[in-house]
């Protein structure tokens, strides 16, 4: 649409008493957008400059820009963030200075210079659209109902997905897939047992801060998606149930979380799959009557049998046996606790430093445990 010439002289005019052009393009009832006032304003000899951006030595920025605060308008730190022309998602605000320049009868304009410094945590609503942007959407198939009592459990822990891992697993993957479909499941248990990925935001640091190997959190994410869909898909054409259960990892409890419960929101339709996907660190399910716990297993290592039996006492004493997933250390151990047998789960993860830290020389590789109603059949090591 054409400028007219009292388009043209209204824009100098706000431009001339220090409005921006996103501000021009507001009193103009955004008649006009901001960049073609710059572009028209330019034409004419009458350039704008939004502001003044300079990028310091510590990744920080120093902005400058004049802003018109109406009467009776407090701003927000994420206001004057968005005056400055700054993603409120990826930025925060460090320190603010405000001079007076100008009165008007309904507001004052501001010199307004401000130091904003990338935020360190994870861009939530980024991760969410990376998640929820399924090419085609998932659609189960109807299992008829048996009268099997054959029992799965299906252990993930400690997969440290990281965006170049899948290839790492895709062997275990074959297995784990020929294993679900050889025969009808009463129910299956899929325990996503804590540090599915390997940071925990988009700066490639754990929880705790610490540094790791830059990673590319969006091919990490969908390297989860496809391995865990791969999974769940499987299961619900050969299961009567599947059950879903979340325990937060030390490395990513926000990233495995959100994924956590964004595959709740991708399936919490289907009729045969169920998420325990709370933030508590000990969760418990019964397959048959079989008694099985999960923790991620850097917490609670010293009682982890009086805890369990107290927490589920009910489940706990209706089973006639209990046992227990941990994982953490990367490494297999079996061990009879006195009531419950822990199965510290290994992991095809690339040794680190910090396995190679502790000495682990362990065999790699993820297992699925089978169950009849009252007892463990099978140990499959994939």
């Amino acid at each position: 649409m054409k400028w007219t010439q009292e388009e043209v002289n209204k824009a100098v005019e706000l431009k001339n008493k220090g409005y921006s052009s996103f501000q021009i393009s507001k009193a103009m009832n955004g008649a006009k957008s901001a960049a073609s006032i710059r572009r028209k304003l330019h034409r004419i000899g009458e350039s704008i400059q939004d502001n003044t951006s300079v990028e310091n030595d510590d990744g920080s920025q120093t902005s400058s820009t004049i802003l018109e605060i109406m009467k009776g308008q407090e701003l927000t730190p994420d206001d004057i963030l968005r005056a400055h022309h700054f993603d409120v998602s990826k930025w925060e605000l460090v320190r603010n200075t405000s001079n007076f320049w100008k009165s008007k009868p309904e507001s004052t304009l501001y010199q307004s210079k401000v130091i904003v410094h990338p935020k360190t945590g994870i861009d939530v609503e980024a991760f969410i659209d990376t998640v929820v942007e399924h090419k085609k959407p998932y659609s189960a198939v109807p299992v008829k109902q048996t009268e099997s009592e054959n029992y799965l459990v299906i252990p993930a822990f400690d997969t440290h997905f990281n965006g170049e891992t899948l290839p790492e697993y895709e062997k275990s993957l074959q297995r784990e897939l020929n294993i679900i479909s050889s025969k009808q499941w009463k129910d299956v248990e899929l325990i996503l047992g804590g540090d599915l990925a390997h940071v925990d935001n988009i700066n490639s640091t754990t929880a705790k801060g610490t540094q790791l190997e830059t990673t590319d959190l969006e091919k990490t994410v969908d390297e989860m998606q496809q391995y865990f869909e791969t999974i769940i898909s499987e299961v619900l054409k050969h299961s009567n149930h599947l059950q879903v259960t979340y325990c937060s990892g030390n490395h990513d409890p926000s990233i495995g979380y959100l994924f956590s419960r964004l595959l709740q929101k991708e399936y919490e339709l289907q009729f045969n799959i169920d998420f325990d996907v709370n933030l508590t660190h000990y969760k418990a399910y019964k397959l048959g009557n079989n008694f099985i716990g999960s923790t991620h297993g850097d917490k609670g290592r010293k009682n982890y049998v009086a805890n369990f039996a107290s927490r589920f006492s009910v489940m706990w004493g209706e089973s006639k046996n209990h046992e227990l997933f941990t994982g953490h250390f990367h490494s297999y151990k079996e061990e009879d606790l006195g009531g419950m047998i822990q199965r510290q789960v290994s992991t095809r993860k690339p040794t680190d430093k910090w396995t190679d830290d502790l000495g682990v020389v362990s065999t790699k590789f993820f297992q699925l445990v089978e169950y009849d109603k009252n007892e463990t059949r099978a140990v499959y090591y994939v």
